[in-house]
């Protein structure tokens, strides 16, 4: 093969390559091809749409894949803001930046970074030890046509006010996915009213102590298409808080309750058919919860429950009854629960103990 491989032109080639690719994120396919000969190499070269980098000097990299589109830094150990620097030199398209494990966010980087690369549309920071609202702000005005952000912090983010968070939602009128987690409000609140953003489907605001049930109500109105909910570790909403949110929400799919000590959902008394997952783990919701969504989330097809104390066979009895569809069901450290009552009430019923929930948004 390799002596009679450059009859072929280059074009021809790529296709076949793209045509093995088969969804290969991190294209781990093209390796094997690119040892083949010179050529080949050429030609895997050009086709690599996702780099990580581990070394300081990623010049030659850049020269080498120009077409690069996802830049990984996660595993980068040095200076993130020289390299964000050397990397806005090169005419690079790039949609998506990750970036992982530093003390502060990379400002004058991404600033640099953003001047010469306008193509961005997903950008994820992971394990940050701090977070301000003049970083939001900046991503905010650098970035406009972002659909993904993702803001997985290490340490709690101190903000003045909500005003950061909603100069974002408002600067960044394509977001589709928004993840600011561990974040903790100083100060008063600013109101901005920005109108109805109905193209963000995801809003995770996990461990955000300073959310209350007004401010919940205000997103749920100003994005009404949300598919995926995850307000976990919120202390200060409440059972009225939520039921508002489903009634304007009404196309949420996934919601993520766990650790929430005020949520019974006692109060919900109206059906929630597009309902599919649902985690009230670590929670006080009792056999009256689960009356309550035996009733209104028939639709439901997996639900956490895990070291929910007040929790009975008799209220998973309801569950299991009532919602049909329901195929996957964690009441783990239940203490009042034994596995058999899911099996003798529904035998093709999956006991879910440690698997992660996912979900496509649509």
């Amino acid at each position: 093969m390799v002596a009679s491989e450059s009859y072929l032109p280059n074009d021809c080639w790529e296709c076949v390559f793209k045509f093995l690719d088969n969804g290969n994120y991190n294209n781990n396919y093209l390796k094997p091809l690119s040892l083949v000969s010179k050529q080949f190499l050429s030609i895997t070269n050009s086709l690599r749409s996702t780099l990580a980098i581990f070394e300081r000097n990623p010049t030659i990299l850049f020269h080498r894949f120009s077409n690069v589109t996802c830049l990984d830094l996660k595993f980068y150990s040095s200076d993130l803001d020289i390299l964000l620097h050397e990397i806005s030199r090169f005419p690079l398209k790039l949609t998506s930046l990750k970036l992982f494990n530093g003390r502060t966010i990379p400002a004058s980087g991404l600033r640099a970074f953003s001047q010469n690369i306008t193509t961005l549309t997903s950008l994820k920071c992971y394990r940050f030890d701090s977070l301000r609202s003049s970083d939001l702000f900046l991503i905010s005005d650098c970035f406009p046509l972002l659909e993904e952000l993702d803001l997985g912090l290490g340490k709690p983010a101190q903000f003045n006010n909500d005003q950061c968070l909603f100069h974002l939602f408002k600067n960044c009128k394509l977001l589709k996915e928004a993840k600011i987690s561990n974040c903790i409000l100083v100060g008063s609140n600013a109101l901005i009213d920005f109108g109805v953003r109905p193209q963000l489907k995801s809003l995770e605001l996990d461990c955000c102590s300073w959310l209350r049930d007004e401010r919940i109500i205000m997103f749920a109105s100003f994005f009404p298409n949300l598919q995926r909910l995850d307000l976990s570790n919120c202390n200060g909403i409440s059972d009225e808080g939520i039921c508002r949110v489903l009634r304007r929400c009404c196309k949420i799919r996934y919601l993520n309750l766990a650790s929430c000590s005020r949520v019974k959902l006692h109060r919900m008394n109206f059906e929630f058919p597009t309902l599919e997952v649902l985690n009230l783990s670590y929670t006080k919701v009792d056999d009256i919860t689960l009356y309550v969504i035996s009733k209104c989330c028939r639709g439901l097809l997996k639900l956490l429950l895990e070291d929910c104390y007040y929790v009975t066979e008799k209220g998973v009895k309801l569950v299991v009854k009532n919602c049909t569809q329901l195929r996957e069901i964690n009441f783990e450290y239940c203490r009042n629960v034994k596995s058999s009552v899911v099996e003798s009430t529904s035998p093709s019923l999956k006991k879910l103990t440690d698997q992660v929930l996912d979900m496509k948004l649509v």
